[in-house]
């Protein structure tokens, strides 16, 4: 609000809103953010569908059962997966209004190769698809002649949702309201892979100003293909014991206790690329904190 209007009610705020003590708010944050379900022993074996265009090293040392040195905020990743979900499931639920189709949610599956030819290792990914549509007598959805679609909700923030354009309009940013993001493309086409579908939904959903965005991906085999060839090959180098090349850059600090978004060498600014920054290998990858030599 502005200064005047915050002037306005001031004195109504300073009666009515009550201070809390730091010790009393951090005790009931700690009881709302207690997981509602016990934490897994279950150790990482398999791929799964959002690894397709991941960090290689990473993957590797994932597939290999190895703990990640930069857990992911529990609570702060659980409220961002549960308000994911609720935006889900009323997407979800507007597409069950479309007659003649059946939709069936949340349909898990994997793709299962046994090894071959040189290959010491079975190739194993699980996926699970937000949705399944199987056509029941009704007409073709966006102009396509198809009895299987594949549906894909992805709700994201406004920065990675709209294309940014300098002053004098030259595309910066291309924003996943114009062109799908790489991962998301690439997950989609492991689900219609494995569920024989020709077709697949993308389905945006902008939190911030409920703006909305629908692409319709057709199926790439070849694509899809290379794909898994890709993951296999980080199966058989992460089984071997070997670590495999990083394909992105990143600048530790001086202290070696983290990642700068920005290093200036030589004169020049770089920018560290943002899988690293987010990566929840990077102390481990780039010799941090308990991880320096």
């Amino acid at each position: 609000m502005k200064q005047q209007e915050f002037d306005k009610i001031y004195e109504l705020y300073e009666k009515n809103i009550v201070d809390i003590e730091d010790e009393h708010y951090e005790k009931l944050v700690d009881v709302l953010n207690q997981p509602r379900t016990l934490k897994s022993n279950k150790q990482r074996r398999t791929f799964y569908a959002s690894d397709a265009s991941k960090c290689q090293r990473q993957l590797g040392w994932a597939v290999s059962g190895i703990d990640p040195s930069n857990p992911f905020d529990e609570p702060h990743s659980l409220k961002i997966f549960e308000l994911g979900d609720a935006i889900h499931e009323t997407i979800d639920a507007r597409y069950k209004k479309i007659y003649g189709w059946k939709i069936y949610d949340e349909v898990p599956g994997e793709i299962y190769i046994p090894k071959e030819g040189k290959k010491k290792n079975d190739f194993l990914l699980s996926y699970r698809v937000d949705g399944l549509m199987i056509r029941d007598g009704g007409e073709d959805i966006l102009g396509i002649d198809t009895d299987r679609i594949l549906l894909e909700y992805k709700s994201i923030a406004d920065f990675p949702f709209s294309t940014g354009k300098n002053k004098d309009g030259n595309v910066y940013w291309y924003g996943a309201k114009d062109v799908p993001k790489t991962d998301h493309f690439a997950q989609l086409q492991i689900g219609m892979h494995g569920e024989g579908a020709e077709y697949g939904i993308l389905h945006y959903y902008n939190k911030n100003d409920s703006q909305e965005a629908i692409h319709l991906i057709k199926y790439d085999p070849e694509y899809t293909n290379d794909l898994i060839g890709k993951l296999w090959h980080i199966l058989e180098e992460a089984k071997a014991g070997n670590t495999l090349d990083r394909p992105y850059v990143a600048y530790p600090n001086k202290k070696k206790t983290a990642l700068q978004k920005t290093a200036t060498i030589d004169g020049q600014v770089h920018k560290s690329d943002w899988q690293c920054l987010y990566c929840n290998f990077r102390d481990k990858c780039w010799g941090l904190n308990e991880f320096k030599e």
